[in-house]
């Protein structure tokens, strides 16, 4: 098992990729935020999730998702919603609320959180570009949790995200951790959930920030934290 860094350059941004060869397949894990096509569907009176999910041949969890839309019968009259891959505007009738449709999973006992703050950046979309994690701000120096026990695949510095460490768990589940003051396991570790895994450090934007970066993956596939960990 190894790791490299791969730098990709487009005309708009840099996207920095670690390729890891974990024990089933090669997996390209992005870390900064990419543009993902796609379009703003603003909701209707009448109009459910699933109905629009479904006019737009959309899948309903993916777009639950990235609006972080936990409770689909919430959704309001005049909310927009992040469409992915549409390129056109669709009409969709109103239809009636079916909670067997309109049904979002939530697997809020899979992980824990690996540190306990204030989340200062979300999943989703913001600017046209996908946010693969979430920020959580914490103090400098807090212990850094594994969210689920696992085994450290990658430990070193990561550009743009510092200090960054990767837990493989099976299954096709991986969690990655970032913004590190010190990583205190190196790569081959076997850890348990809850165990201390490194301290957080400073994001490397501006102003700097001591906040941990934290994304949950399935089978490669960046997945929204806040649908697997314990609700607050």
């Amino acid at each position: 098992m190894h790791g490299r860094l791969q730098l990709i350059k487009n005309d708009r941004f840099i996207v920095f990729t670690l390729l890891l060869v974990l024990p089933s397949c090669i997996s390209y894990v992005k870390t900064t935020p990419s543009p993902l096509p796609g379009i703003y569907h603003t909701v209707e009176k009448g109009q459910t999730l699933w109905r629009i999910c479904n006019n737009y041949g959309v899948d309903l969890q993916e777009v639950a998702e990235l609006n972080n839309i936990k409770e689909p019968s919430m959704i309001k009259e005049g909310q927009k919603i992040f469409i992915p891959g549409a390129d056109l505007i669709k009409k969709v009738i109103p239809y009636e609320y079916d909670a067997t449709r309109d049904k979002v999973v939530l697997q809020t006992d899979r992980f824990i959180w690996p540190v306990q703050g204030n989340i200062i950046s979300q999943f989703g979309m913001k600017d046209g570009l996908k946010y693969n994690g979430i920020d959580i701000a914490v103090p400098f120096g807090t212990p850094v949790k594994a969210a689920q026990a696992g085994k450290v695949v990658f430990s070193d510095f990561l550009r743009g995200y510092g200090n960054t460490i990767i837990l493989d768990h099976g299954g096709g589940w991986v969690t990655i951790y970032g913004y590190h003051e010190k990583n205190f396991v190196k790569k081959g570790a076997l850890v348990k959930q809850g165990d201390v895994i490194a301290s957080v450090g400073r994001q490397a934007f501006h102003p700097p920030q001591p906040c941990l970066h934290f994304q949950v993956r399935k089978e490669n596939k960046a997945r929204n934290p806040l649908f697997f960990l314990p609700q607050p």
